[in-house]
């Protein structure tokens, strides 16, 4: 992968850059600082490379055949996707070389938007809030994309620098201290990467070569060009970017955006290619690397092991478990809500991991999924929001605002307690009640109008109003900002499940239905109960360590734990 580099690095007492751009026939690095232009001569596979002297902090552009543009592999856009690269050390003196790592089992994860986490939206605000989640047991924190975007406010999907980190989120100095420091706390960082696609706005990269395919269609924009002719720097130029974030920032791991819109018909997939190199580089330097991917396929091939023919993922994303207590809680049923309604989804998830294992879906019209079997239900991530699930609703309403207090708890209960890995998302540990809306920053009311238009027209399965915040408004950011005005109530519970998971819950365990609409897990040490039946079940007192039920009668909506 070396000869296949991308972007600058340091070269004896000199640096180099390398840029992929076999469309160019002429190629100038502008060194601004200096306002010195050094022609960049034809190096292997459609690469282009200059050797110069220069500093760090030091900001340049490359001219492509008269077009003056960022280098489409730059480290820091300090002003943006149309301002210069910079020049950044990747060198940073970490404090903390040691931490701990969690297995799966042990994994407890929040997810986290920069921009909205802290008033101020930055990495040193966030640093702030760690001792928070060591306070709480949450052990691993998910950053949504940090990909340079258009503007200052983004989800972070819109990314056309991958390797770039936000400039309104603070330095990559500031990057670095902010994982330095939660490892300090043992808080495990990962990050959501977007390898599916590239944004609309400020992508540079089909003038220089074909990084994108023309076989293969997203949903969302261009998609990589990982099998056909010229894909080999493509691929480069993504497995480098694995390597980067683990590497120079110590990410503990890496969450794969929507990889159902990854396309690659290699005889290695890239999936697999970036949990091997991620693997590799983790038995290299004696540490613990979890890749992670969010995916609709129900396809258990992924958590599958390279040699029993999988690809390797730790684990990833089962929307089913949330899609089937959400809507049986909710009430709600349209869209891709449709497939689900009762406890019978529910009790099938915990049964066979999936609740579309290989079966017709009516939504889809067409069989869903594959059959999980025979391994940990830790490798399924389960959650009650995330910024999908919340975010995409038109009015971005967390479950507490829909569902209320005891139907909320009881979701929460379901998640954490299950066998499955738990995910929150940011706030709902102590209540927040905030929403979380779909935001961003356009360059013009025609691009702004188009995104407003677009986003009303997601909501046509849904019976929800058109009548919804409009994203560029400077207010729909500030309101799906976190108030920090933290509940006691749903603090203290928050721990007690927290706690509870991590005595309790194992690996191992047998699901039975001692009464219609009961659910009990049978752990190795304790037993869980949740009651999805519309009468009072009475539950044999003996060993009750935590119950929400009064005098061990648990109806609707009740948790029940006691030793085995």
């Amino acid at each position: 992968m070396d000869e296949l580099y991308h972007g600058i690095k340091k070269y004896d007492d000199n640096f180099i850059l390398n840029v992929w751009a076999p469309k160019i026939k002429n190629m100038q690095l502008h060194l601004l600082d200096k306002n010195k232009k050094i022609i960049m001569h034809d190096a292997p596979y459609g690469f282009k490379s200059a050797v110069f002297p220069g500093h760090f902090g030091e900001k340049y552009k490359i001219i492509a055949d008269g077009v003056e543009i960022p280098d489409p592999a730059s480290r820091f856009q300090p002003e943006g996707i149309n301002g210069p690269s910079q020049i950044i050390n990747p060198d940073y003196n970490f404090i903390h070389n040691k931490w701990r790592v969690y297995d799966m089992n042990d994994t407890i994860i929040e997810e986290i938007h920069i921009g909205t986490f802290t008033k101020y939206g930055t990495y040193k605000d966030a640093e702030e809030k760690l001792e928070h989640f060591e306070d709480m047991g949450i052990n691993t924190l998910e950053i949504m994309p940090l990909s340079q975007f258009y503007g200052t406010r983004n989800w972070g999907y819109d990314g056309v620098f991958p390797y770039a980190p936000a400039f309104s989120y603070g330095t990559p100095d500031e990057l670095k201290h902010f994982i330095d420091r939660a490892h300090e706390y043992n808080i495990n960082v990962m990050l959501d990467v977007v390898y599916n696609h590239v944004g609309p706005l400020g992508n540079i990269l089909p003038l220089l070569g074909p990084y994108f395919s023309d076989q293969h269609k997203n949903p969302w924009g261009p998609t990589f060009n990982f099998d056909g002719p010229f894909s080999d720097p493509v691929r480069a130029f993504i497995l480098q970017n694995v390597i980067y974030w683990i590497n120079e920032y110590k990410f503990d791991g890496l969450r794969l955006d929507a990889i159902h819109s990854i396309y690659d018909s290699s005889p290695v997939n890239i999936i697999k290619e970036i949990s091997l190199i991620a693997k590799q580089f983790g038995e290299k330097h004696n540490r613990k690397i979890k890749i992670v991917a969010e995916t609709d396929k129900n396809d258990s091939s992924l958590v599958k092991s390279v040699k029993n023919c999988g690809y390797g993922l730790d684990a990833h994303w089962n929307d089913d478990f949330h899609h089937s207590i959400f809507t049986y809680l909710s009430g709600e049923n349209a869209g891709y809500y449709s497939d689900y309604g009762g406890p019978e989804h529910i009790i099938r998830c915990l049964k066979y991991g999936y609740d579309y294992n290989g079966v017709y879906s009516n939504y889809l019209h067409k069989v869903r999924g594959t059959v999980f079997k025979n391994m940990p239900k830790n490798r399924l991530i389960v959650c009650d929001s995330n910024h999908d699930q919340i975010g995409n609703r038109a009015f971005g309403e967390r479950p507490l605002k829909i569902l209320g207090d005891k139907k909320f708890k009881f979701f929460a209960g379901m998640i954490i307690l299950s066998p499955f890995t738990p995910m929150l998302f940011q706030g709902e540990e102590y209540g927040e009640v905030s929403p979380f809306l779909f935001f961003v920053d356009p360059p013009d009311k025609k691009f702004a109008e188009s995104v407003f238009n677009g986003r009303k027209s997601e909501f046509s399965d849904f019976s929800w109003s058109q009548d919804v915040p409009n994203p560029a408004d400077i207010k729909t950011f500030i309101n799906s900002k976190l108030t920090w005005n933290e509940s006691d109530m749903y603090v203290n519970y928050y721990k007690t499940l927290i706690s509870l998971r991590k005595k309790y819950v194992s690996e191992k365990y047998k699901l039975y239905m001692p009464e219609k609409n009961v659910i009990k897990i049978g752990y190795e040490n304790a037993s869980v109960y949740f009651s999805l039946s519309e009468k009072d079940v009475k539950i044999n007192g003996h060993g009750i360590i935590y119950t929400t039920s009064k005098n061990n009668i648990i109806n609707k909506f009740d948790i029940l734990i006691k030793l085995n």
